[in-house]
């Protein structure tokens, strides 16, 4: 199909961005129009997570330190199916099972897979999870139930020890990697950019790591300074670094490429969302007033999509 790329030229040239991130931009902007055209999809009601530990977590993130496990339904001590059935009832097309760390680095869904298999075939309901760290075993046991595996791919060891917490190295995600895709998961592996202090520090590696399996859909994580944990004083990473890290996944990527829900919010959301759209993302989650604006301003067909993670590739 003909796109007239003179909108999109004028709108990154006059952004008060670096010469070499604007052309960075346009290019990455001229290959989402390649591989999915005009089309943007917009996901506004995410699948809800419930937490299988409640509030608890073997490790101590810096960057989290349980604050994410409060806002989350309680799934944990018997009460999964009853957490299900609640979002059933309120029309949910699926759910998210999350929960804390094991000292291992897993998110412990496989200790529950009959339960969740009973889940599955009672309900009907597309069933994504965290994973975490997985060995060979656990992912095998995953491959029961799991629609989709979202699976955050920290690309540098020193994050992992010092902000984590974690005794891993990024070798052990990318086994994570190997073990759930031969297990025949689907993949959306998540790459967090400025997890270390908000700098960039093995996001490019991560996005290497991520290229050798195919996955259904990559989605950025924006690291969010978040009250109550050690690092809520430390800025989110700047929007120029971010837009970096997208244009070299769409570049590396034909899959969707998604920008996660988990993401600062404000006047820094609104940018990044402009900024998002201009390397190349072509599937927002929760996205903000300025992310519709400059849509049409860009001449990109909206698709709201109801109900369902942005996660999700050709499952939607």
């Amino acid at each position: 199909m003909h796109y007239d790329l003179s909108g999109a030229k004028h709108i990154i040239a006059a952004l008060d961005a670096d010469q070499d991130i604007k052309a960075l931009m346009l290019k990455a902007f001229m290959r989402r129009v390649e591989l999915f055209g005009i089309d943007i999809s917009f996901f506004n009601e995410p699948f809800t997570p419930i937490s299988i530990t409640g509030t608890g977590c073997s490790l101590k993130c810096r960057h989290c330190d349980s604050h994410y496990l409060r806002h989350m339904l309680d799934g944990s001590g018997g009460r999964l199916y009853s957490q299900v059935s609640f979002l059933e009832d309120r029309g949910a097309k699926g759910i998210l099972l999350s929960g804390g760390s094991a000292e291992d680095g897993s998110v412990p869904t496989y200790a529950l897979a009959d339960d969740i298999k009973n889940i599955k075939q009672d309900k009907k309901l597309k069933i994504s999870a965290h994973t975490g760290l997985v060995n060979e075993v656990q992912a095998q046991k995953l491959s029961d139930y799991l629609d989709m595996a979202l699976v955050d791919i920290i690309g540098d060891d020193e994050t992992i020890h010092d902000i984590l917490g974690l005794d891993a190295h990024a070798r052990d995600y990318e086994r994570s990697l190997e073990y759930l895709s031969s297990s025949g998961i689907p993949l959306a592996p998540h790459i967090i950019v400025g997890l270390h202090n908000g700098r960039l520090k093995g996001e490019f590696r991560a996005l290497r790591i991520v290229e050798r399996f195919k996955p259904d859909v990559v989605v950025i994580v924006v690291f969010i300074p978040t009250k109550g944990t050690v690092l809520e004083g430390i800025r989110p990473p700047d929007i120029q670094d971010v837009a970096r890290v997208i244009t070299e996944a769409r570049q590396m990527f034909d899959c969707p490429l998604s920008l996660s829900c988990v993401r600062p919010g404000g006047r820094y959301r609104s940018e990044l969302d402009m900024y998002a759209i201009l390397c190349g993302i072509d599937r927002i989650a929760v996205p903000s007033r300025k992310a519709y604006t400059i849509s049409r301003e860009l001449g990109l067909n909206i698709t709201e999509v109801p109900q369902m993670c942005c996660s999700y590739g050709a499952s939607i």
